[in-house]
């Protein structure tokens, strides 16, 4: 199988997942709308920050510069 046809099928997946979860909740409306937005807003922070670190891995600005590229051999 394709990754992105993997991928594609795993968030079908947790969307189905998610809504079923909503439609069988014991909690208020309210309640379980803002705890789903502050779940969203914890997931979108963690995301970006994981996109950040490995952007940061891919162009070097994460690793520490050792100064042994500058060493005459």
């Amino acid at each position: 199988m394709e990754s992105g046809k993997l991928v594609c099928t795993l968030l079908t997946g947790v969307a189905i997942g998610a809504a079923i979860g909503v439609l069988f909740a014991p909690e208020k409306g309210e309640d379980l709308r803002n705890k789903l937005a502050d779940l969203k807003s914890d997931y979108l922070t963690n995301l970006k920050d994981k996109i950040s670190d490995f952007t940061g891995d891919l162009t070097g600005k994460n690793t520490p510069n050792t100064g042994a590229a500058n060493q005459p051999v």
